[in-house]
């Protein structure tokens, strides 16, 4: 970094002042969380995500804060903080969020949108004020900033396929989709169309707006039940749970379900033994940690992608078990990306080779 350490001293204590006064612009933006001990010469990452309300995000912030602890017990960062913003997904609330944190002047700012463009302004903002800026979950309009995603593709076609083998090719399937007017979702929506287009013997009885969401794929689903007198499948975006709880509460066997990659619903398709095509899969809650790995290696000037595709979570029936018994119920499987990891995995894209799978965690973390 080309800052001298003065100047970061001065930094630091203008940061600091200025903190008291920021605190009721922080708390009106949504909860925040700081890590504050590390040497001034150190760099400050900050956060900002613009959506704090299920359990994907929830472990998204929860792998971040704990990988940022132990970059800062390891000297790698001074500071860091995270700023969640309240209520559904507020582009609006995360511009104000993320002008609060540039006065506050990081080194570099990690974003999970709640707009592809409605951020665009504020994020030519922190960019011209030498910010390094890294996106995380979602596509973004906005050159400056480096972008690092999930396939979203690969999520739609890990959903779709193996439960229509599953069925044999053939049957009644409802499809689950995700928050519809997102980039992702529109993405993974059009997959599973063309997907659905190569089995002209499997039926779609309705579409439903899941959201992702457990709780809301339930009550969608609930709604189109009784219309549909045989479901042989559910594709989802990782919703099964709920969607397996609103067959039951219908009186229904459960069919083939694209689940949730959390503890509760791993454990639920294996305590009751479904082996009839269904998988577990949803993007990578482990990216904010890959995102702190990409601003510390953009900071130290190495040569990295403007965007980065990373692997998403699959859990197929071998490994369900295993994941299975290192997941709390509400936290979703992530993958455990070191340093190294994420450098070997920027390599893998540079090159066109095959990515980087890290391994299962043995314990949770």
């Amino acid at each position: 970094m080309t800052t001298t350490p003065p100047l970061r001293r001065r930094r630091a204590v203008v940061a600091a002042a200025l903190a008291a006064s920021l605190a009721a612009a922080a708390s009106g933006c949504g909860s925040a969380a700081d890590g504050t001990a590390g040497g001034d010469d150190k760099p400050f990452i900050a956060l900002s995500n613009g959506f704090i309300g299920n359990g994907w995000r929830q472990t998204m912030i929860a792998k971040f804060e704990q990988a940022a602890t132990k970059a800062q017990q390891d000297g790698l960062i001074g500071k860091y903080k995270v700023v969640n913003a309240p209520g559904e997904n507020s582009a609006t609330e995360q511009v104000a969020q993320i002008k609060s944190l540039l006065v506050q002047k990081p080194d570099a700012l990690l974003i999970d949108p709640a707009s592809p463009t409605a951020l665009k302004p504020v994020i030519e903002q922190a960019c011209n004020q030498g910010v390094k800026v890294v996106v995380f979950d979602s596509a973004i309009d906005a050159p400056c900033a480096h972008v690092l995603l999930n396939s979203f593709k690969d999520w739609a076609t890990a959903a779709a396929e193996p439960l229509i083998e599953g069925i044999g090719g053939k049957g009644t399937v409802i499809v689950s989709r995700g928050v519809v007017g997102s980039q992702p979702e529109a993405e993974m929506y059009q997959t599973t169309q063309d997907i659905l287009a190569k089995h002209p013997d499997v039926k779609v009885a309705a579409t439903v707006n899941g959201m992702c969401d457990g709780a809301k794929a339930q009550k969608a689903i609930l709604g189109v039940l009784s219309s549909v007198p045989t479901v042989d499948g559910v594709i989802g975006c990782g919703d099964g749970y709920g969607v397996a709880q609103a067959f039951g509460t219908a009186g229904k066997p459960v069919p083939a379900l694209t689940f949730e990659t959390n503890g509760r619903a791993l454990n639920y398709w294996k305590d009751n033994k479904l082996d009839n095509g269904s998988v577990a899969v949803m993007s990578d809650p482990g990216q904010s940690v890959a995102a702190l790995w990409e601003a510390l290696d953009l900071l130290d000037g190495k040569d990295v992608p403007k965007e980065l595709t990373f692997p998403i979570v699959l859990v197929e029936q071998q490994d369900r078990d295993a994941w299975a018994a290192v997941l709390k119920p509400d936290e979703y499987a992530a993958w455990p990306w070191t340093q190294e990891l994420f450098r070997q995995q920027v390599e893998a894209v540079k090159n066109g080779s095959k990515p980087v799978t890290p391994p299962i965690p043995s314990a949770a973390n």
